[in-house]
């Protein structure tokens, strides 16, 4: 019976290193997926770049982030593992903090003089809110084993 434990044990090992390594990118069935997002024709930087399942579509979102060329590499779970094979809607956000972010010691002064908590900042999506749903964004991708898979978007 103890042999049988061992037996298992190392079937068990042999099957994780196999699965582990049976995809280039690192999860079995994703394509790396690149491009680039630009405003008015200018790079966008620090904008998160999402592609959802659209319609019928199986799978999981994928999203990345741009640099400072509006370059983006997606990522399912892995980093820069890319999308699976797919239909995909895509979204475009580009958020800034409105308002105080208070250190520890400033959000104790804060409560001592007001007896409250500060009042945390607002999140604000600067691009039009269009481009934040799959829906509304008017942006496709279709994400293809073995192709190139760049795809680029212009938002307003």
């Amino acid at each position: 019976m103890k042999r049988s434990h061992v037996l298992f044990a190392w079937v068990a090992v042999a099957g994780i290193v196999v699965v582990g390594c049976s995809s280039e990118s690192g999860i079995p069935g994703t394509a790396p997926v690149s491009g680039t997002v630009k405003q008015k024709g200018a790079p966008l930087a620090d904008a998160t770049v999402t592609f959802a399942p659209a319609g019928q579509s199986s799978g999981r979102a994928a999203s990345g982030k741009t640099d400072a060329s509006g370059k983006f590499t997606l990522t399912t779970l892995k980093a820069g593992d890319g999308a699976m094979p797919g239909e995909y809607s895509v979204t475009v956000t580009k958020t800034e903090m409105i308002g105080k972010t208070y250190t520890p010691e400033e959000a104790n002064e804060y409560y001592s003089k007001h007896q409250k908590s500060p009042p945390p900042p607002q999140i604000k999506n600067v691009l039009p809110e269009k481009y934040a749903k799959g829906d509304t964004s008017g942006l496709k991708a279709t994400v293809k084993k073995g192709d190139k898979n760049e795809f680029n978007f212009d938002v307003e």
